[in-house]
C-alpha cells in the first residue's frame, strides 16, 4: 500500500526497501529463444544462473507467438532442441510444434540447471559506477530485486539495458516508425494436397492477385497484407487426410509503437479482427481451405523490432550485402534484409545505399522476392557492389557474421544482449533477427558472460580466441571451415 499524495497530477511513490531474491553469477532477462540459449550456456559452464520471463513458457515468439519456423544456422543449443523436438515428432522441415516446443526447452533449462522464475517483468536496473548490479522484478509476489555480477539482456526490447541508462536506436531513422507487428494464427480442416494441385498455388503461390481481387470486391474491407508471408504445418499433427493443420502469417499491424501499452492493447485487438477476416477469405477464395476453421490466434504479439542497443559496434546494412566477415565472430546468418512495411502493406527485401559514389538498392540473394519495390523495380536493384541484372554476383554459402561487439552496450559494464536488441542499424536488424539466430547470439551471450567471471575481466574485456573456442567446443558455427578466423587453430 502506498499513501495517496499527488503531485502535479503524479502519484508519488515513496522509497522503499525490496526483498532479494538472491544473488546470482548471470541473470539474463528474457525467456525467449535467445534468453534460453543465453541461460543454458551460462549455466553449463558452471554459473549459478536465473532466467526471468514476463510470460508463462520460455520460447517467445517460437512457441506461443506460434512463429513456428525455427530458422537460420543450427548449430550449437539450437541443433540440440531441434534434435529432441525430432524424438517428440514435434521438428518438420523447419515446421516446429509450439507445444511440443515449450516442453523441450521447459526440460533443458531444467536439466542445465537454470533457476526459473516465469510472469515476472524487469521493471528496473539496478546500476553502481557504471557497472549493472541486478535488476528490479514484478511479480504477483511483489516487487523484488534479483543481484548478479552478469546481466544478460534478451527481453527483445532492451529493457534492462534501457533501464541502466544505455543507449539505443529504435525504428526508420526518418520518422521513428517500427516494423509492422504481427499476430499469427491457426487454421485445422485444410485439404493441403489440393491446394498443392489447385491453380491458384501454381499462378499466384503468394496470392497477390487474389487479395487484389478480395479487396476490390470488398471481400477483405482493406488491404491488411498484399501477399501471404508464410505457411507452416504442424508437425505431428494429421496430414494428408482433408483435416492438415497450418500456421500463417498474414495479420499485420502498421504505424505501431511496440513500446506504448496503448498501442501494443490496440494493436492485439486489431490482430484478432484481422484473423477473423482473413481465414474467412481464405475459406471463401483458396481451393483446399473451403471446410477450414480458425483454431487460435497467437497470444504473443510477433514485435519485429522496438529498441537497438548500441553497442561497441553498430551493425551495417551494407554488412548484410556485401556479407562481411569479422574477426569476432560469435555466429553467421544467412537471412537477407526482411523488413515489414511501417506503415503500408509489404515487405522490403533491399537497402537503400552509397556504393562507390553512387545511390543504390542492394539485395542479398533473397531480395528478389521483396513485395514493395524500389524507384525504378526490379532494374533498379543492385548486389552489395552496385552490380546489376546478369552481373550480380552472390556467394555459394550466403551467409554474413555477427561480431561479438554487437552484444557488448557502450558504458554499462557487465551487461550484455542477445536477440533482436542487438547492436545494428535499421535495415541489417531486419535481417538477424531469426529464431536462431536469436538462440545463437543468446548461447555466445551466454557463455561470453561466463567466460568473462572466469577471467574476472569486463565482458568487454573478454578475450575474442577464449570465447570462440570454447563456443565450437559447444558446437557453434562461426564459419571456420569456409575460412581462416585469425587466432584459432580450427584443426585440433
Amino acid at each position: 500500500m502506498i499513501p495517496h499524495k499527488q503531485n502535479d497530477g503524479r502519484i508519488i511513490d515513496p522509497a522503499r526497501e525490496l526483498g532479494c531474491i538472491g544473488k546470482y553469477d548471470v541473470l539474463v532477462v528474457g525467456g525467449g529463444m535467445a534468453g534460453t540459449g543465453a541461460a543454458i550456456a551460462a549455466a553449463r559452464l558452471g554459473c549459478k544462473t536465473m532466467l526471468i520471463e514476463r510470460e508463462t513458457s520460455l520460447g517467445g515468439l517460437a512457441t506461443i507467438g506460434l512463429v513456428n519456423i525455427p530458422l537460420d544456422f543450427s548449430c550449437g543449443i539450437g541443433k540440440e532442441m531441434l534434435a529432441r523436438l525430432d524424438q517428440v515428432s514435434g521438428h518438420w522441415h523447419r515446421n516446429s510444434d509450439p507445444e511440443k516446443h515449450k516442453l523441450i526447452l521447459d526440460r533443458m533449462t531444467k536439466e542445465a540447471g537454470v533457476d526459473l522464475l516465469l510472469h515476472s517483468y524487469a521493471v528496473d536496473s539496478i546500476v553502481s559506477g557504471g557497472e549493472i548490479k541486478g535488476v528490479v522484478v514484478e511479480s504477483k509476489s511483489g516487487r523484488q530485486a534479483v543481484l548478479a555480477d552478469r546481466v544478460v539482456d534478451s527481453s527483445g526490447d532492451g529493457d534492462a539495458a534501457f533501464f541502466a541508462g544505455c543507449e539505443f536506436k529504435s525504428g526508420r531513422p526518418s520518422d521513428g516508425m517500427n516494423q509492422a507487428c504481427s499476430l499469427e494464427f491457426r487454421l485445422g480442416g485444410v485439404d493441403w494436397d489440393l491446394y498443392l494441385e489447385s491453380d491458384l498455388k501454381k499462378n499466384d503461390p503468394r496470392w497477390i492477385k487474389l487479395i487484389e481481387k478480395a479487396v476490390a470486391a470488398g471481400d477483405m474491407p482493406y488491404m491488411i497484407e498484399n501477399h501471404l508471408n508464410w505457411v507452416t504445418h504442424l508437425p505431428g499433427r494429421p496430414q494428408h487426410c482433408k483435416m492438415d493443420e497450418l500456421s500463417l502469417c498474414f495479420a499485420h499491424s502498421r504505424n505501431c509503437r511496440p513500446l506504448d501499452a496503448r498501442d501494443l492493447t490496440r494493436m492485439y485487438l486489431e490482430g484478432r479482427e484481422q484473423a477473423d477476416i482473413l481465414w474467412r477469405f481464405i475459406k471463401k477464395g483458396v481451393p483446399g481451405f473451403e471446410n477450414c476453421y480458425l483454431i487460435d490466434t497467437a497470444t504473443l504479439l510477433g514485435v519485429r523490432e522496438s529498441r537497438r542497443i548500441t553497442g561497441e559496434y553498430v551493425m551495417q546494412a551494407k554488412d548484410i550485402a556485401q556479407w562481411r566477415r569479422f574477426d569476432d565472430v560469435i555466429t553467421m546468418s544467412g537471412h537477407g534484409y526482411d523488413l515489414h512495411n511501417p506503415d503500408g502493406p509489404g515487405n522490403i527485401k533491399w537497402a537503400e545505399m552509397e556504393i562507390d559514389g553512387k545511390q543504390c538498392y542492394a539485395i542479398c540473394h533473397t531480395g528478389f522476392g521483396s513485395s514493395w519495390l524500389p524507384p525504378g523495380g526490379l532494374e533498379a536493384l543492385t548486389d552489395g557492389f552496385g552490380r546489376k541484372g546478369k552481373d550480380m554476383k552472390f556467394p555459394d554459402l550466403p551467409c554474413y557474421d555477427i561480431p561479438y561487439r554487437c552484444l557488448v552496450p557502450l558504458k554499462i559494464d557487465n551487461l550484455l544482449v542477445a536477440g533482436r536488441c542487438l547492436s545494428a542499424d535499421f535495415m541489417a536488424q531486419s535481417g538477424c533477427r531469426l529464431v536462431l539466430a536469436c538462440m545463437n547470439m543468446g548461447q555466445a551471450a551466454g557463455t561470453a558472460a561466463a567466460l568473462s567471471l572466469r577471467a574476472q575481466v569486463a565482458p568487454r574485456k573478454l578475450d575474442r580466441i577464449t570465447l570462440q573456442n570454447q563456443l565450437l567446443r559447444d558446437g557453434m558455427e562461426l564459419g571456420q571451415k569456409q575460412r581462416r578466423i585469425p587466432g584459432l587453430d580450427t584443426n585440433k
